[in-house]
């Protein structure tokens, strides 16, 4: 990924160099999907989720425990500390997109959803913190159907 050149990926742990990571990946991994680039663009929005859980537990002083028990290059380890402190309610989220990746890894490209994918990333982000919400915002713009739509309080 052109975008990643240059930056020390180790000394990372700002909440706003974690941010910006974010939004970056997320913005790379729906170019790259918008191409066909099916496992870049999957592999990018696993990177933005990646960095999204680590500005959300930089961003709160009360999670400091977490930077001392886990590592946080570990997703599924952040994940799963994150989901025990009542941050993500849907326990298998995270799973089912791993799942994708590691498909999109194997196969190269595969055939699935990526409007639901892209809804299922920007849900968590938005949990995160790294997208804010706003129901003013036309979806139509970002090529999501109104049925897959996250709104507040949505289960």
């Amino acid at each position: 990924m052109p975008y990643d050149v240059g930056m020390d990926l180790v000394k990372m742990t700002d909440p706003r160099t974690a941010l910006l990571c974010a939004r970056l990946y997320l913005r790379g991994g729906k170019r790259r999907l918008q191409k066909g680039l099916t496992a870049a663009g999957v592999i990018a929005l696993y990177d933005s989720i990646l960095f999204g859980m680590r500005y959300y537990i930089a961003r709160h002083k009360r999670y400091e425990l977490f930077l001392k028990t886990i590592d946080l290059w570990d997703a599924a380890s952040m994940f799963q500390a994150l989901t025990r402190a009542g941050v993500f309610e849907d326990l298998l989220i995270f799973n089912r997109f791993s799942l994708i990746v590691e498909r999109a890894l194997w196969q190269g490209s595969f055939s699935f959803d990526t409007n639901a994918v892209l809804t299922e990333v920007e849900k968590m982000l938005t949990t995160l913190g790294v997208m804010p919400f706003n129901e003013n915002i036309p979806l139509k713009q970002s090529g999501i159907p109104q049925e897959y739509v996250w709104k507040e309080g949505d289960a």
